[in-house]
Protein backbone atom coordinates (compact mmCIF):
# COMPACT_ATOMS: atom_id res chain seq x y z
CA UNK A 1 0.00 0.00 0.00
CA UNK A 2 0.88 3.20 -0.86
CA UNK A 3 2.19 5.56 2.08
CA UNK A 4 -0.37 8.06 0.94
CA UNK A 5 -3.10 5.59 0.90
CA UNK A 6 -2.05 4.04 4.45
CA UNK A 7 -1.61 7.53 5.83
CA UNK A 8 -5.30 8.54 4.87
CA UNK A 9 -6.68 5.32 6.29
CA UNK A 10 -4.65 5.51 9.63
CA UNK A 11 -5.88 9.31 9.98
CA UNK A 12 -9.62 8.67 8.87
CA UNK A 13 -9.39 5.93 12.23
CA UNK A 14 -7.70 8.58 14.26
CA UNK A 15 -9.99 11.79 13.54
CA UNK A 16 -12.87 10.31 11.59
CA UNK A 17 -13.99 11.16 8.22
CA UNK A 18 -15.21 14.62 8.68
CA UNK A 19 -11.55 15.60 9.29
CA UNK A 20 -10.40 14.93 5.98
CA UNK A 21 -10.97 17.03 2.70
CA UNK A 22 -9.52 15.19 -0.51
CA UNK A 23 -8.86 17.57 -3.27
CA UNK A 24 -7.97 15.18 -6.05
CA UNK A 25 -7.02 17.40 -8.96
CA UNK A 26 -4.19 18.90 -6.87
CA UNK A 27 -5.60 22.72 -7.06
CA UNK A 28 -4.75 23.48 -3.80
CA UNK A 29 -1.24 21.69 -4.10
CA UNK A 30 -2.03 19.40 -1.66
CA UNK A 31 -3.93 15.99 -2.05
CA UNK A 32 -5.97 15.83 1.30
CA UNK A 33 -5.93 18.47 3.94
CA UNK A 34 -6.30 17.28 7.61
CA UNK A 35 -8.28 19.47 10.26
CA UNK A 36 -6.53 18.20 13.50
CA UNK A 37 -7.85 19.16 16.98
CA UNK A 38 -4.17 20.23 19.22
CA UNK A 39 -4.80 17.80 21.32
CA UNK A 40 -4.38 15.04 18.97
CA UNK A 41 -1.44 16.48 16.62
CA UNK A 42 1.39 14.23 18.31
CA UNK A 43 -0.72 11.20 17.31
CA UNK A 44 -1.54 12.72 13.93
CA UNK A 45 2.21 13.76 13.63
CA UNK A 46 3.54 10.02 14.35
CA UNK A 47 1.44 8.48 11.78
CA UNK A 48 2.85 10.86 9.19
CA UNK A 49 5.66 9.67 10.54
CA UNK A 50 5.67 5.58 10.59
CA UNK A 51 4.16 6.20 6.88
CA UNK A 52 7.14 7.53 6.18
CA UNK A 53 6.34 11.58 5.64
CA UNK A 54 8.56 14.17 6.33
CA UNK A 55 7.45 17.66 7.64
CA UNK A 56 8.18 20.18 4.78
CA UNK A 57 7.14 23.61 5.96
CA UNK A 58 5.11 25.20 8.96
CA UNK A 59 3.48 28.10 8.83
CA UNK A 60 0.49 30.00 10.69
CA UNK A 61 -2.35 32.28 9.32
CA UNK A 62 -3.67 35.26 11.51
CA UNK A 63 -7.43 35.74 11.54
CA UNK A 64 -9.64 38.01 13.52
CA UNK A 65 -11.11 35.20 15.97
CA UNK A 66 -7.94 32.85 15.69
CA UNK A 67 -4.82 31.69 14.89
CA UNK A 68 -4.19 28.71 12.40
CA UNK A 69 -1.42 26.76 12.14
CA UNK A 70 -0.56 24.75 8.74
CA UNK A 71 2.06 21.61 8.78
CA UNK A 72 2.47 20.67 4.87
CA UNK A 73 3.72 17.18 5.33
CA UNK A 74 5.06 15.10 2.14
CA UNK A 75 6.41 11.54 1.08
CA UNK A 76 8.24 10.70 -1.99
CA UNK A 77 5.94 9.50 -4.18
CA UNK A 78 3.58 11.92 -6.54
CA UNK A 79 0.75 14.26 -5.06
CA UNK A 80 1.14 12.69 -1.69
CA UNK A 81 1.28 16.31 -0.46
CA UNK A 82 -0.96 16.82 2.69
CA UNK A 83 -1.93 19.62 4.82
CA UNK A 84 -2.69 19.20 8.49
CA UNK A 85 -4.53 22.69 9.65
CA UNK A 86 -4.68 23.06 13.70
CA UNK A 87 -6.75 25.94 15.17
CA UNK A 88 -5.26 28.16 18.20
CA UNK A 89 -6.42 30.35 20.54
CA UNK A 90 -4.06 33.83 20.04
CA UNK A 91 -3.26 33.90 23.47
CA UNK A 92 -3.06 29.72 23.37
CA UNK A 93 -0.57 26.64 22.58
CA UNK A 94 -0.27 23.78 20.87
CA UNK A 95 2.41 20.50 21.32
CA UNK A 96 5.87 20.50 19.77
CA UNK A 97 6.27 18.12 17.17
CA UNK A 98 9.95 18.24 17.99
CA UNK A 99 9.98 14.73 19.37
CA UNK A 100 8.27 13.48 16.01
CA UNK A 101 10.33 15.37 13.55
CA UNK A 102 13.46 17.45 14.33
CA UNK A 103 13.17 19.60 11.65
CA UNK A 104 10.25 21.08 13.58
CA UNK A 105 12.93 22.91 15.73
CA UNK A 106 13.44 25.69 13.93
CA UNK A 107 9.98 25.92 11.47
CA UNK A 108 8.12 26.36 15.85
CA UNK A 109 10.86 28.74 16.82
CA UNK A 110 10.30 30.75 13.64
CA UNK A 111 5.98 30.31 14.02
CA UNK A 112 6.63 31.61 17.81
CA UNK A 113 8.54 34.37 16.88
CA UNK A 114 6.28 35.58 13.87
CA UNK A 115 3.04 34.35 14.80
CA UNK A 116 3.19 34.16 18.81
CA UNK A 117 2.09 30.83 18.75
CA UNK A 118 3.79 29.01 22.04
CA UNK A 119 4.65 25.24 21.56
CA UNK A 120 4.17 22.89 24.92
CA UNK A 121 7.33 21.02 25.44
CA UNK A 122 9.61 22.87 22.76
CA UNK A 123 13.31 22.18 23.74
CA UNK A 124 14.50 25.68 22.61
CA UNK A 125 12.11 28.38 22.11
CA UNK A 126 13.91 32.09 21.60
CA UNK A 127 14.11 33.99 18.95
CA UNK A 128 15.91 33.25 15.52
CA UNK A 129 16.14 36.77 13.61
CA UNK A 130 14.44 39.49 15.98
CA UNK A 131 15.54 41.36 18.92
CA UNK A 132 15.37 39.10 22.12
CA UNK A 133 13.79 42.18 23.44
CA UNK A 134 11.04 42.22 21.20
CA UNK A 135 7.44 42.57 22.11
CA UNK A 136 5.72 41.97 19.01
CA UNK A 137 4.74 39.71 16.58
CA UNK A 138 5.45 41.05 13.26
CA UNK A 139 3.20 38.53 11.04
CA UNK A 140 0.17 39.33 13.16
CA UNK A 141 -2.30 41.16 11.63
CA UNK A 142 -2.79 43.49 14.33
CA UNK A 143 1.12 44.83 13.72
CA UNK A 144 1.17 47.87 11.92
CA UNK A 145 -1.83 48.47 9.61
CA UNK A 146 -3.80 45.99 8.19
CA UNK A 147 -7.01 46.76 6.00
CA UNK A 148 -8.11 42.92 5.33
CA UNK A 149 -8.34 41.57 9.03
CA UNK A 150 -11.31 39.17 8.75
CA UNK A 151 -12.63 35.89 10.43
CA UNK A 152 -11.66 32.31 9.43
CA UNK A 153 -15.32 32.04 8.38
CA UNK A 154 -15.43 35.18 6.38
CA UNK A 155 -12.15 33.71 4.44
CA UNK A 156 -13.07 29.89 4.25
CA UNK A 157 -17.10 30.39 4.32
Amino acid sequence: MAAKDEAVRRIRELLGEGAMTADPEFRSGVSWTVTCPAALLIEVMKVFDECGFYLESLTGLDFTDTLELVYHMNTYEPRARMAVRVLCPHDGEVPSVTGVFASALWQEREAWEFFGVRFAGHPDLRRLLLPEDADFYPLRKNFGTVHAYRTREEVYG
